[in-house]
C-alpha cells in the first residue's frame, strides 16, 4: 500500500479522499495539512489519517507523494518546502504557475532536489496532444473559451465595479493568460494549463458567462501548420464548491495511479 498526503481539507480534497476509499483501495492517506484545524481534525477523522496545520510538522512525516487541493495561494506557500524535501508534489491550482518567478523557482527546486512536479489536466483534457505538438518548430494558435454559470463568477475580481447581466449570454473577459488568472483566480486555472502544456505564453483566454449553463464548459482551439483541433470538455460543477469541477479531483486521483501503475495512459 502506498502513502499519499494531501494539502487541503475543502470540497476538492473530499472527492480526492472519497475516490481513494472507494477506487484506488492500494493508497492510503496519511496526512493533511490545513490552514483551518477544524475542517484538518473533521477531515482526518473521517478518513483515518493525521492533520498538521504547519509545514515543518508535516514535512517531518508526510508521504513521498503529496497532493495540492487547496488554491493557489497554499501551493506558492507550500511548494519550495515540499519539492527541496525532494518529494513527488501533484498540483490542481495551476493558475500559480501563471506566475514567471514562482514557477522557475519551482521548477530550480525541484531540479536541484530531485522533486518532481505534476500539473495535472484538472477539468480539461488534450494535454498530450498540445505537448506532442509544441515539440515542433514554428507558430501555433492557442484559444480556451470557458463557459460557466454567471453565479460561478461571482466575486472574481475581474468584475469588480461591474454588473454582471445574470439573463443573458456574455463575454466578461478577452486577453492573454496572465491578466485572465488574476481576474478570475478561482475560474481558468485550465487556460494557465493549456498554456503551459502548449508552451504558448501567448495562449488567448475567453470568458463566457452564460445562465443556461447547467455545467462548466471548456473549448480548446488549436491550429499550426502541423495539426489543427477543437477540443471540448464539460464537467458538472462540484456541489460543494460551484466555482470548480468534480473531475478536477479526479484529475489528481488518476494522476496519482499513474505514477504507481505498471502501464500508465499519457
Amino acid at each position: 500500500m502506498s502513502l499519499v498526503s494531501v494539502i487541503g481539507a475543502g470540497s476538492l480534497a473530499n472527492v480526492f479522499a472519497n475516490v481513494l476509499h472507494e477506487f484506488l483501495p492500494e493508497f492510503k492517506l496519511h496526512s493533511v495539512l490545513g490552514r483551518s484545524q477544524e475542517k484538518a481534525e473533521v477531515f482526518a477523522s473521517k478518513y483515518s489519517c493525521q492533520a498538521v496545520f504547519n509545514i515543518d510538522d508535516f514535512l517531518k512525516e508526510a508521504a513521498p507523494v503529496v497532493v495540492e487541493l487547496a488554491g493557489g495561494a497554499a501551493l506558492k506557500d507550500y511548494a519550495l518546502p515540499i519539492l527541496k524535501s525532494g518529494r513527488t508534489l501533484i498540483c490542481l491550482s495551476s493558475g500559480a504557475f501563471a506566475d514567471e518567478d514562482f514557477k522557475q523557482q519551482a521548477i530550480l527546486t525541484a531540479s536541484e532536489n530531485n522533486g518532481r512536479i505534476c500539473i495535472v489536466n484538472g477539468a480539461i483534457g488534450g494535454l498530450d496532444f498540445l505537448q506532442t505538438c509544441a515539440l515542433q518548430r514554428g507558430s501555433a494558435e492557442v484559444i480556451i473559451e470557458t463557459t460557466k454559470s454567471p453565479k460561478s463568477l461571482l466575486g472574481a475580481p475581474g468584475l469588480d465595479g461591474r454588473t454582471l447581466d445574470l439573463t443573458k449570454r456574455t463575454v466578461v473577459f478577452e486577453g492573454g493568460v496572465q491578466e485572465a488568472i488574476k481576474g478570475f483566480p478561482k475560474n481558468i486555472n485550465v487556460g494557465v494549463i493549456a498554456s503551459l502544456a502548449s508552451q504558448k505564453p501567448q495562449t488567448k483566454v475567453r470568458i463566457v458567462a452564460d445562465p443556461a449553463a447547467n455545467s462548466n464548459t471548456h473549448q480548446i482551439t488549436y491550429r499550426s501548420a502541423l495539426a489543427d483541433a477543437v477540443m471540448e470538455f464539460s464537467g458538472k460543477p462540484d456541489p460543494a464548491n460551484p466555482k470548480s469541477s468534480t473531475t478536477a479531483a479526479l484529475s489528481a486521483a488518476a494522476c496519482l495511479k499513474n505514477l504507481y501503475s505498471p502501464i500508465t495512459f499519457w
